[in-house]
């Protein structure tokens, strides 16, 4: 050892030995000419062992191979090392192991010569943090990019973000984070906006446009940010989890078309109308090109095709089959209303076709309407979001449909009503006008005006029960006035207007019952008339119990044996009948949601019953 070489300047090596950090002076021939004691804890060299030994004897052989391009002035060429450099490199310690470690080299006259004066400070407890930084990096499954909260600086991205923008780690590391962002002043003040917020989530501007990134091919993607500042090494930085929402984005599109299509359905007058914007929804706003609505025919008691695709008729050449009851998977999901979704139809038991084309298929049930069938050619060609879209559809198909049904069941009555109004204007309008002529010319040639006077109130009330008729026809409820309603005194009043001196009424009953009272009246003076036209002016008629109801019952011939339906409007047995009365039966009936039906009675006539009765306690 040259020592010689050592350094004699005791001010400046007492410097060097209060550092925390191992220091190292090097000559110009790259040997060591003083070591502090810091060495000893980092090395496990004690610093005498190190004077006039090369430095390399601190550089483990394979990090020296390593980084020869880097570090060839400091390690095979003495005589040329550059001094004022910092690097991060393995140290050997005396065991054999390796120390990471940051080297600051810096040029120092001391006695007249100059040194290299090594700063080696020990980074494993650095370089563990920064393994288990990157290994909670790499696991978040969206793209983290870590920049300098001051500058912008990209500093850290996780494979998953390299993946994301389209570069390699290292190209985006140093670069600004602006680059990750199309060309546009306001994601800079975002940038900033995040810095001053410590934490939190973008997913659009103030203004509501939405976030883009830009890809290294020039792709704009639509994000979520959520950004999150923290401090690592008295460094503030800040975290950028990109979530990727293009899925979002086109489901939000999606529900968003859905509304407007069903609007239009909303809007339809038949089912065939609701079927084709169906089929033209799903292809167009879905993305499901093969598709068509099967609506149930009692009839055919089959699942009959309405509306289909091009895209379908072409698979099977021509229209979609009629799927009979009782057969395949359409069938099954058709009578248990579940939908049901198929990824492959090769492998599934019971479907109708063996020879079928498809290999997935979406079922979905339009409740007593039938079914919306979804298909491809392809296996597994239907994700989560296909089959949540899909079930909105057939839900607001099943809607509309069930309105178009009671539309039409409402115009079917509308008209059925119509003519009812018209038969009673008609039929009994006259008769009440030729019978007030009469009255009058009756009052003026006769005295007996107190018989005329109750012929009078009789067309009077007549008159009224005609006009109540006529509304409850043209408006639909006559169950207006509802109030608690006694039958035995209803039963009592109504005979008073029917009755004949040898016909009996039987009250059997004291119960109660929620119901419009003009309108129970109507009902019970119908088939009191009823049952004395048809069953003779001796005939008894009984009014009583049933559970959840009442009847009305006589001991007149019964019901006629020809199948016809009693309630039907404009059907009597009698010559000089109207056929109105149990028509009115029925109606008022319908309008307290009451179940009625007429079977024979104990003493052979008929006997009324009602059922579904809001009955008092």
């Amino acid at each position: 050892m040259d020592c010689d070489r050592r350094v004699t300047d005791l001010s400046a090596t007492t410097i060097l030995d209060a550092s925390p950090d191992a220091i190292l002076l090097v000559d110009d021939a790259g040997r060591i000419t003083h070591a502090n004691d810091r060495v000893t804890d980092l090395f496990g060299y004690e610093p005498d062992e190190l004077i006039g030994d090369e430095i390399e004897r601190l550089v483990p052989e394979d990090v020296r191979e390593a980084h020869v391009a880097d570090r060839d002035a400091y390690f095979d060429s003495p005589e040329t090392r550059p001094m004022g450099a910092s690097l991060e490199l393995a140290g050997r310690h005396r065991d054999g192991s390796t120390v990471p470690v940051d080297v600051s080299l810096s040029p120092v006259v001391l006695d007249g010569e100059t040194f290299a004066i090594a700063v080696v400070r020990d980074v494993s407890q650095q370089a563990a943090l920064q393994t288990k930084f990157r290994t909670i990096l790499d696991a978040v499954p969206d793209a983290v990019v870590v920049a300098d909260a001051t500058t912008g600086e990209i500093i850290e991205v996780s494979q998953q973000a390299a993946d994301f923008f389209d570069y390699d780690p290292d190209e985006l590391v140093g670069r600004d984070q602006s680059t990750l962002h199309p060309d546009d002043d306001r994601y800079e003040q975002l940038f900033e906006t995040h810095v001053t917020a410590g934490r939190d989530i973008f997913s659009q501007f103030p203004d509501g446009s939405p976030l883009y990134v830009e890809t290294s091919g020039g792709t704009q993607v639509p994000v979520e940010i959520n950004a999150y500042v923290f401090e690592l090494d008295s460094r503030r930085l800040i975290a950028g989890v990109f979530r990727d929402i293009t899925a979002r984005k086109e489901r939000e599109g999606a529900l968003e078309q859905l509304h407007t299509a069903t609007r239009d359905l909303m809007r339809a007058t038949s089912t065939k109308e609701v079927a084709e914007i169906a089929t033209k929804t799903a292809s167009q706003v879905l993305d499901l090109p093969m598709n068509g609505v099967h609506r149930y025919d009692e009839e055919a008691d089959a699942l009959v095709p309405v509306a289909w695709t091009g895209e379908s008729e072409t698979v099977f050449d021509g229209p979609p089959p009629t799927i009979p009851a009782g057969d395949g998977l359409a069938w099954r999901v058709y009578q248990t209303g579940t939908p049901e979704a198929y990824s492959d139809l090769a492998e599934t038991d019971d479907v109708l076709n063996a020879e079928t084309p498809f290999r997935s298929e979406l079922f979905l049930p339009l409740g007593d309407h039938g079914l919306l069938l979804v298909s491809s050619t392809a296996p597994d060609a239907f994700d989560a979001t296909d089959e949540a879209l899909a079930r909105v559809l057939a839900a607001n198909v099943e809607s509309a449909l069930d309105r178009v049904e009671r539309e039409e069941a409402l115009k079917r009555q509308n008209e059925r009503l119509d003519e009812f109004a018209s038969m009673v204007s008609h039929d009994l309008r006259n008769p009440l006008n030729v019978a007030k002529g009469r009255l009058a010319l009756a009052r003026d040639a006769a005295d007996a005006h107190e018989h005329l006077d109750d012929v009078e109130r009789a067309h009077d009330r007549m008159e009224s029960l005609i006009e109540d008729l006529l509304t409850v026809a043209r408006e639909g409820d006559p169950a207006t006035d509802v109030q608690v309603v006694g039958l035995a005194d209803a039963a009592e009043a109504c005979w008073g207007h029917v009755r004949t001196p040898d016909a009996t009424l039987a009250v059997e009953t004291e119960r109660t019952v929620r119901a419009d009272p003009g309108r129970v009246r109507q009902l019970l003076e119908n088939l009191f008339r009823n049952a004395i036209e048809h069953g003779g002016e001796a005939v008894t008629i009984t009014v009583g119990d049933l559970a959840g109801g009442f009847y009305v019952a006589d001991d007149g011939p019964g019901l006629p044996e020809d199948g016809t339906d009693p309630f039907e409007a404009g059907y009597s047995t009698n010559a000089d009948g109207t056929g109105l009365g149990l028509f009115i039966v029925e109606q008022v009936a319908d309008a307290h949601g009451w179940d009625v039906s007429v079977t024979e009675g104990s003493e052979g006539g008929a006997r009324f019953e009602f059922r579904a009765v809001d009955v008092e306690d």
